[in-house]
């Protein structure tokens, strides 16, 4: 590696800001040098750039990168280094980019890198500005269904302290948050998946087409694969209701996310109560409770809001 004075810092390893600078158009070097001058001076109050600002400097840098012979056989590591001077500087390499599903609906995602991520309701996905660039990494909470794309880095989704690393597959990951065990549930539909703790990789298991596993706090490792009922659980992509001996409480939370209406249930005795079901074509909430509360010997009321579930 060169070592010239123009081009390099003598006391370390990090490009010069203005021989890195004097690489792009002037209109590009100009937005570039502004989010640049105020992550020196951020410290100072100094107002952060735009959003545009941020994204067109990105894409200058992005736009270099693809030009291999432009960084003389470094280009990686150059790249690397001028996207952590021009983003981490300015602290927006922390700021996380969330996608959401209101509560009723679902959506569709398309990252830069061409996956394409399915939200359940009351779902979301955050990543950060650097993604598909110098890593490809998400944190889930909720449920999604992954279209990975391949890549030269992994795809990793952390969810409930759990990860599911890939490089090109299809997979469901259900993680909600409101069970105090922190379960997440992976299925694969196509091509495999290391599935583990997040604090702990080597505790993994690999999963490949139609195969199921689980993992909470309570256990050390994730449940031997074992095969899935792919339709049932990816039911919700088609806004069908799937319950496979899904607790209670599980259940009218589904109900809530998916119908977007209160449910009043602190009957903590039948809670963990489970049931199976399965609804082709969900009339409404009130229709799916008055039939778990004619199974269960359960009443229900209409509230302001939704409705209040007692014995």
């Amino acid at each position: 590696m060169m070592k010239d004075s123009t081009q390099y810092n003598r006391n370390s390893d990090i490009p010069d800001p203005e021989y890195f600078f004097k690489q792009f158009e002037e209109e590009e070097r100009k937005t570039i040098e502004r989010v640049w001058d105020v992550s020196e001076a951020i410290h100072e109050d100094e107002v952060l750039p735009t959003d545009e600002e941020v994204e067109q400097a990105l894409s200058a840098v992005h736009r270099r990168i693809d030009d291999k012979h432009f960084f003389i056989g470094q280009w990686k590591w150059f790249a690397a280094a001028a996207l952590v001077l021009i983003v981490f500087g300015a602290g927006l390499f922390l700021i996380p980019q969330t996608e959401r599903a209101p509560y009723g609906e679902t959506a569709k995602v398309v990252l830069s890198d061409g996956t394409e991520v399915e939200l359940n309701s009351g779902s979301e996905v955050q990543y950060n500005l650097l993604y598909g660039w110098t890593n490809r990494n998400l944190q889930l909470k909720g449920e999604a269904f992954f279209d990975v794309q391949q890549g030269d880095q992994p795809f990793i989704v952390y969810a409930n302290k759990s990860a599911v690393e890939v490089t090109g597959t299809q997979f469901n990951i259900r993680a909600w948050g409101e069970a105090s065990s922190g379960e997440t549930e992976v299925t694969v539909t196509e091509g495999s998946v290391r599935f583990y703790p997040s604090e702990y990789p080597g505790r993994s298991v690999i999963l490949t087409q139609d195969q199921q596993s689980r993992w909470s706090v309570n256990i050390e490792q994730p449940t031997a694969p074992k095969t899935a009922q792919a339709d049932r659980i990816l039911a919700w992509r088609d806004r069908k209701l799937a319950f496979d001996q899904q607790p209670l409480s599980v259940i009218f939370k589904e109900l809530e996310r998916r119908f977007d209406v209160d449910i009043e249930f602190k009957d903590l005795n039948m809670a963990n109560d489970t049931l199976s079901a399965f609804y082709a074509t969900p009339e409404g909430a009130e229709s799916i409770i008055k039939d778990i509360c004619r199974v269960k010997g359960l009443r229900y009321a209409e509230t302001a809001n939704g409705y209040r579930i007692f014995k």
